[in-house]
């Protein structure tokens, strides 16, 4: 595998942004994060009906658990290393 997905997604995404500032638009940082959002719901939305929500969950979990670690609030780093 060439790169991880998180890498393609962010330089994907600070492409888009290099973009709009070069050709003078402003941010809007919110409207960016519900694009992502729904991004990831639409992925959510093609799996099978019965594991939406297990998915759903767990994209959830996951992105709270991201925002504490990179706040340094949450340590998820294994015990004794």
């Amino acid at each position: 595998m060439s790169k991880p997905l998180r890498l393609g997604i962010h330089e994907l995404v600070v492409n888009y942004l290099q973009t709009k500032l070069a050709s003078g638009d402003q941010i809007d940082v919110a409207e960016l994060t519900q694009e992502i959002a729904h991004s990831v719901v639409d992925v959510i939305m093609e799996q099978e009906e019965g594991g939406q929500g297990a998915v759903f969950a767990f994209a959830l979990t996951s992105l709270g658990e991201e925002y504490l670690q990179q706040r340094g609030v949450f340590d998820t780093s294994p015990k004794g290393h």
